[in-house]
């Protein structure tokens, strides 16, 4: 059975990702951790191409992982996603793309 494509969205990019039913909600939770992180390494270098924005990302989340957060970790990445926003909302528009 096929099913429709999950997507993530990474400094204006989409990218799809496919996966078995059994492991969408799992995908779609990594997902959501992984554009809050990129999100949240592109806003404090916002002039940073996207591979730097996915290394710096990746390795943040790396030793995340060995620190062994009691934070759950979903939870973590939709406090992340949140102030992220946050922080977007109350930038001032005329420091918009300015580092």
């Amino acid at each position: 059975m096929t099913t429709e494509a999950l997507t993530a969205t990474i400094k204006g990019r989409t990218f799809k990702l496919n996966a078995p039913e059994s492991q969408r909600a799992a995908l779609s939770e990594a997902i959501a951790m992984v554009e809050a992180k990129c999100a949240n390494v592109a806003q404090k270098s916002p002039q940073s191409e996207i591979e730097r924005v996915l290394l710096l990302a990746a390795l943040e989340l790396a030793a995340a992982g060995k620190e062994g957060s009691a934070i759950d970790p979903r939870v973590e990445a939709r406090l992340l996603a949140m102030q992220t926003k946050l922080d977007l909302a109350l930038a001032p528009a005329n420091l918009a793309g300015k580092a």
